[in-house]
């Protein structure tokens, strides 16, 4: 299966995202801006020659521009802001709930509207109307999935993406663990754009929510393969099914050889995705895939 390699559309949405990062750690310095900048165009051309995926480019940028403002979590009052919106908007779904499987995967395919690059009331605000609506999935591979749960999996790993979208996945979260004894959700180990981690959960009293948390170890977009924990490769190695949330986490899963299957929930939100897997822009994916 080839990687999705990035295309200029990738470093532009990369140079972006350094500039919006380093705005949100220290917003009255330019030089920290131009800085990051420079940095972030050094590691995209080193990256042209060794393969690179988005994800890990933007996890290398990242990394260094911690070291350069000496801010921990940049999105951290973002994440907040979203959390919040996110909440509301799940509020007001009380009466239209998810009652089956497909209704469950649509509210959370819904929730995977949220991106780092908007604002959350923006991301959010429509949701109730298409959840109202309904949604159809461009590749729907619902009754693949519907099949395995069938089959009583011991152990399913739920990996998570924005930070918000956790709202949105727990009614999915819940049918799922009524098929299987372990169900984990996956956060990231470690502050990664706006992506969920512990301290999210904490913050919005959802930690006990869920009967196993979890995380990969370490920061970064998607799965960092170089950096996960050791008992995160386990988890992997243990699992029957894995159920992926988000763009960066496809990115960084779909195309590894995988020996277990995953199902893959995702808006296709730019051009790489849409040209790698062939689907609009806006379109709404559950796309299962069979382990090897």
């Amino acid at each position: 299966m080839k990687s999705l390699q990035p295309i200029p559309q990738c470093i532009d949405c990369l140079i972006s995202l350094a500039k919006d990062v380093v705005t949100l750690a220290n917003s009255k310095n330019q030089g920290l801006v131009e800085k990051a900048e420079r940095i972030s165009r050094n590691i995209l051309e080193a990256a042209e020659n060794n393969g690179s995926s988005s994800p890990q480019i933007a996890n290398q940028i990242l990394r260094e521009i911690r070291q350069i403002t000496g801010i921990d979590d940049p999105y951290a009052d973002f994440k907040t802001r979203e959390m919040a919106q996110a909440r509301k908007i799940f509020s007001q779904l009380n009466d239209r709930p998810a009652e089956n499987l497909r209704s469950r995967v649509a509210l959370a395919a819904l929730g995977n509207s949220l991106d780092f690059f908007k604002n959350p009331a923006q991301a959010l605000a429509d949701i109730p109307h298409q959840f109202s609506k309904g949604i159809s999935f461009y590749y729907d591979n619902l009754d693949q999935f519907e099949a395995f749960l069938a089959k009583k999996p011991q152990r399913v790993l739920y990996l998570t993406d924005n930070a918000g979208e956790v709202y949105f996945d727990i009614p999915l979260y819940d049918h799922i663990r009524q098929y299987c004894r372990q169900l984990s959700l996956v956060v990231k180990g470690g502050p990664s754009l706006n992506d969920l981690t512990r301290a999210e959960l904490a913050s919005a009293e959802l930690a006990d929510r869920f009967d196993a948390v979890v995380d990969t170890g370490t920061d970064g977009a998607g799965i960092d393969w170089d950096n996960v924990s050791g008992e995160f490769i386990d988890l992997m190695a243990s699992a029957d099914l894995i159920v992926s949330k988000g763009m960066a986490n496809f990115e960084t899963l779909y195309p590894q050889n995988l020996s277990v299957p995953s199902f893959y929930i995702l808006k296709v939100k730019c051009e790489p995705i849409q040209n790698y897997i062939q689907a609009p822009i806006n379109s709404f994916l559950a796309l299962w895939k069979d382990g090897k």
